[in-house]
């Protein structure tokens, strides 16, 4: 996954982080603007905000897009990506934010970050890219570590395995929209960008084993399910 990761941030980092923008010619102000929807989404589908006081850790951070906001609202960010080549860039391209620390993660947990240490885990787009949702079970695990007690984590997830078949991606209106039809980019039908589905009972195995209740499930059977879960207090 490192590897192929630091290969798309070098390709094209924008459009494998968005791919709705065009491949050869992509907006980068309405890419950055997309960070706040994007995290204003995410939080209001699960009914949660993030206060000045929070320390959050953000999982797959890309070149920071989210991250900005997310920085913009709390008092701390540790923010993870597996590809060195993407941390480069989100610090080339998020120079003044000071309350970030950029974290190169080990793409299967969340090592370096210490127990009970987080108020929040955030995570979009990133975890439905992962080819085998055993790791992903375990980041879920993972951010019950992390977290202190009440503290949540809001995060998308896939369910919806046609997705990610090799067959279930088509270069017909999508690509020209794209501007690429007639050849697809780089690595788009590789399994680390395809990725795989999560079985929910299996998902809320993981949140039990962290530690974690799940509140609340948006979108379910579908690419865009949203998942929020908090950390059990001492007394349950």
């Amino acid at each position: 996954m490192r590897r192929f990761w630091d290969s798309r941030a070098r390709e094209n980092a924008l459009f494998f982080i968005d791919s709705r923008l065009e491949y050869h010619n992509p907006d980068v102000d309405w890419f950055w603007e997309q960070g706040e929807h994007t995290v204003d989404d995410l939080l209001g589908r699960l009914g949660v905000e993030l206060a000045a006081t929070d320390e959050v850790v953000e999982i797959g951070c890309g070149v920071g897009r989210l991250t900005r906001t997310i920085a913009s609202r709390a008092r701390r960010v540790r923010a993870l990506d597996i590809s060195p080549r993407m941390l480069e860039l989100a610090r080339e391209h998020n120079p003044a934010l000071a309350n970030v620390d950029w974290i190169e993660g080990d793409g299967a947990s969340l090592a370096g970050i210490g127990d009970a240490s987080a108020d929040a885990c955030v995570s979009h787009l990133v975890f439905q890219h992962i080819p085998d949702p055993e790791i992903t079970y375990g980041y879920v695990r993972e951010m019950g570590r992390v977290l202190r007690p009440g503290g949540w984590a809001a995060f998308q997830v896939s369910d919806y395995a046609a997705i990610h078949a090799r067959r279930g991606l088509r270069f017909t209106a999508r690509a020209v929209a794209a501007g690429i039809a007639g050849r697809a980019p780089r690595g788009w039908t590789r399994a680390e960008y395809r990725g795989s589905a999560v079985d929910l009972d299996d998902l809320r195995s993981a949140a039990d084993a962290g530690g974690l209740d799940i509140e609340r499930i948006e979108g379910a059977g579908s690419q865009y399910c949203f998942v929020l879960a908090r950390r059990r207090r001492a007394n349950g």
